[in-house]
């Protein structure tokens, strides 16, 4: 019952996830289509926990993408490992030291404190020319950025500083109703006031961008700049198919799945229980199986008594506890797995085992809680 048309990670029995690249690109593609802009793909969070080293090139070889977004070191150096030669901007403050490392693979920096002139002039210094990069402007989310009100001759400041070369601006949007009126038409307001006033002065802020997944299906009306920014309905979450009034706006898809090959086959007898409790027990001879994925791999604790595991084209319910590293499944009153078959806990090749519905059936409401606590030290392959 060995799927052979993904045969998996050989010679292991861990458990991983597999990217689906087809599913990835299409999503780039609807977005595009949608928006009509090119994209800045976040893949900050290991891409949503799909992967950023797997995802990384294949957003780096799509000519709707512009460039990649994250906000950890790590992150950036990761993009670059991987082979990702379009830019990288980095959406946070980092030290000294691995500003420099940054600079020197060409990823784009985010200044937003008072002193930034002083700041990147040392950088300058340190690294032989002007440093680009994308001044952030908080518009109002009151979280990181240079807050609005003084951000025109804060941005003048750094554009009359040889040591920084401004390539683009941004602001972030909070999606918060205040008295019954979406304030992302405030934080646009604010963010394209500032920019009016940095161009009166003649100053180019470069390539402006702001609307994440998130706005751009909620608050269509910001989606006015350069660039769209979006993360998670490049990696298929279900919440940004539709608008608000539900209508459907895009076709995305999922782009992952959670597998790992039935390591026991074994039949319980009458009252027999399995796992930690006996929460089940088996009522008359049944056959049990073990697939070790547990719920540090990323699979939902509350699986168990809720949703069901795909082998072969059959489903099958998932039983007693959901262990750190360990699912039980009931196979029934004949042996219909075998060990090294590959079951699949989370994927699109049945809507019972969507990241959607994994996540409704087990109390997570969004499929994003299934996809970002994937772990990230499960091996990825790419299909």
């Amino acid at each position: 019952m060995q799927d052979s048309s993904s045969p998996g990670p050989a010679g292991t029995f861990d458990p991983w996830v597999e990217v689906i690249g087809d599913a990835v690109r299409h999503n780039v593609a609807e977005l595009h289509r949608y928006a009509g802009r090119p994209l800045l793909a976040v893949t900050k969070n290991n891409a949503n926990g799909i992967g950023i080293a797997q995802v990384g090139p294949i957003l780096d070889s799509m000519d709707e993408i512009f460039g990649l977004a994250v906000v950890r070191v790590r992150e950036a150096l990761a993009l670059r490992e991987a082979g990702v030669t379009k830019p990288i901007l980095m959406m946070a403050h980092v030290a000294g030291e691995e500003a420099e490392k940054l600079i020197g693979l060409g990823v784009r920096l985010s200044p937003f404190h008072d002193d930034a002139a002083e700041q990147f002039a040392d950088l300058a210094r340190r690294t032989g020319g002007p440093v680009p990069v994308h001044v952030f402007v908080d518009s109002g989310m009151n979280r990181i950025g240079m807050p609005y009100e003084r951000a025109a001759d804060w941005v003048a400041d750094l554009a009359g500083s040889d040591a920084v070369s401004i390539e683009g601006a941004y602001t972030m949007f909070s999606g918060a109703i205040r008295d019954g009126d979406v304030f992302d038409l405030e934080h646009l307001r604010r963010f394209l006031a500032v920019i009016a006033e940095v161009r009166d002065r003649g100053i180019d802020p470069g390539l402006l961008h702001g609307a994440p997944s998130d706005q751009l299906m909620r608050s269509p009306e910001v989606n006015v700049l350069d660039l769209i920014r979006p993360g998670g309905a490049i990696y298929g979450l279900n919440e940004y198919r539709t608008d608000p009034a539900g209508a459907p706006i895009m076709d995305l898809r999922p782009v992952f799945r959670l597998r790992a090959r039935i390591v026991r086959v074994e039949q319980l007898q009458t009252g027999e229980g399995v796992s930690f409790h006996h929460r089940y027990r088996a009522e008359r001879p049944t056959w049990v199986a073990t697939i070790p994925v547990g719920h540090t791999d990323g699979y939902p604790k509350d699986a168990a008594g809720n949703v069901q595991a795909l082998v072969g084209e059959r489903l099958y319910p998932v039983v007693g506890l959901v262990s750190s590293n360990h699912t039980i499944i009931e196979v029934g009153e004949e042996a219909t797995v075998a060990v090294g078959d590959i079951a699949t806990l989370v994927g699109p090749d049945r809507e019972e085992i969507t990241p959607i519905a994994v996540a409704r059936r087990t109390g997570l409401a969004r499929d994003y809680w299934v996809m970002t606590k994937l772990n990230p030290l499960l091996a990825r392959t790419v299909l």
